[in-house]
C-alpha cells in the first residue's frame, strides 16, 4: 500500500513537527475550536480562490488537487495559469519566505509536471499587498533536500522530546492546547 503525505505538512513539520500531530488529533473538531485570526483569514483567502469564478476554466486552475507519485505527497495548488504555464502559491501575507514555503511550491511543481502539466515559473503571491514574487525552480540538490525532507516526516516519532521554541510556540494555533509548552499563543 502507498502512502502519500498531504502537501501541507511540508511547512508545517518545519514549523513544528508536533503541530501535525496536534492538527490530526482536533481535525474532526470544528476549526474555530482552535484556529487563530491569520489562519482564519488564510482560510478565508484559499476559499476565494476554491470558489472563484475562474475555477478551472480553461485559463486557470484553482483549488485543483494534484499528486506526486514520486515524492508521495497530495495536496491542491492555489492557481495554476495555463497559457503562461505559471504555478502561483497565495499566502495572505508574505512577509517572509520560510524554507517551508518553497517545500510546499517546489512539491506542488513536481506534482503539476508529473500530470503532464508543464510549469514554467514559480510564483509566491501576497494578497495583503498584491505583489507576485518569481522564485527560481528548485535545482536537482533542492528536489533532493525535498525527498529528505518528506523522508524525515513520515519517519519521524512523535513519541521523542519536541524541542520546544517559545517564539514559534506562541504564534501557534495549537499552543493552549499542547502539552509541550505552558504558552498560550500571541492571538488568544
Amino acid at each position: 500500500m502507498e502512502f502519500f503525505l498531504p502537501i501541507s505538512y511540508l511547512n508545517d513539520f518545519v514549523f513544528c513537527p508536533y503541530s501535525i500531530y496536534l492538527h490530526q488529533v482536533f481535525d474532526n473538531n470544528k476549526e474555530d475550536v482552535y484556529s487563530a485570526k491569520p489562519q482564519q483569514r488564510g482560510k478565508s483567502a484559499h476559499s476565494n480562490v476554491d470558489n472563484s469564478k475562474t475555477k478551472n476554466s480553461k485559463k486557470v486552475l484553482s483549488g485543483s488537487y494534484v499528486i506526486s507519485k514520486s515524492l508521495g505527497i497530495y495536496g491542491k495548488i492555489d492557481q495554476y495559469f495555463v497559457d503562461e504555464r505559471k504555478l502561483v502559491e497565495r499566502k495572505f501575507s508574505l512577509t517572509t519566505i520560510y524554507r517551508g514555503y518553497y517545500y510546499q511550491l517546489w512539491a506542488q511543481f513536481i506534482a503539476m509536471e508529473e500530470m503532464g502539466y508543464p510549469v514554467d515559473a514559480l510564483y509566491f503571491h501576497s494578497i495583503k499587498n498584491n505583489q507576485r514574487i518569481k522564485i527560481d525552480k528548485p535545482t536537482d540538490k533542492e528536489i533532493e533536500e525535498l525527498k529528505n525532507h518528506i523522508r524525515k516526516i513520515a519517519r519521524f516519532d512523535f513519541e521523542t522530546e519536541i524541542k520546544v521554541n517559545p517564539q514559534k510556540c506562541s504564534h501557534c494555533i495549537y499552543a493552549t492546547l499542547c502539552d509541550k509548552t505552558n504558552q498560550d499563543h500571541v492571538y488568544a
